[in-house]
């Protein structure tokens, strides 16, 4: 019988979970701050496409986006992610939000570029889209959905 202690780890928060869909990808982001959530929605995108925990920090990109407001930021945000990948097949697997504000988001992403014979290819993305996308405060922090177009 397992009793509860001390040394008992409690289970972590889930920072986004798949939401039923019924022809692309739905994410619920969970963050304690908005930077959080840029980060945990870029952490759902990679981990559609790929096994995060094989990439490799061997790269970095400085990344800066500006859009009309939050939720566009987001977009636009995640967008970019996808253009890295398109064009140079770049993939991060650590995030960091260097600034942040209702119309601009300066980061910095660590990772590596994709490689067949290592990675993983799961789902591939077309974009971060619109659709149901929302960000709101809740519970003590944000929650954001996205939807991926495939």
């Amino acid at each position: 019988m397992l009793m509860p202690g001390p040394s008992r780890r409690r289970p972590r928060p889930k920072k986004y979970r798949q939401i039923a869909h019924t022809a692309d990808i739905a994410y619920r982001i969970e963050g304690g701050n908005l930077a959080e959530i840029y980060i945990n929605a870029a952490h759902a995108l990679v981990a559609t496409m790929t096994d995060r925990r094989r990439l490799r920090i061997k790269e970095t990109r400085d990344i800066e986006v500006e859009a009309p407001d939050r939720e566009a930021l987001l977009v636009s945000w995640l967008n970019y992610l996808l253009y890295l990948y398109d064009v140079d097949g770049f993939l991060g697997r650590f995030f960091v939000i260097l600034e942040l504000s209702e119309e601009r988001l300066q980061a910095r992403a660590r990772g590596e570029i994709f490689d067949p014979d290592r990675h993983l290819g799961k789902t591939a993305v077309k974009a971060a889209t619109y659709h149901h996308l929302a960000l709101v405060p809740r519970n003590h922090g944000w929650q954001a959905t996205v939807i991926f177009d495939l």
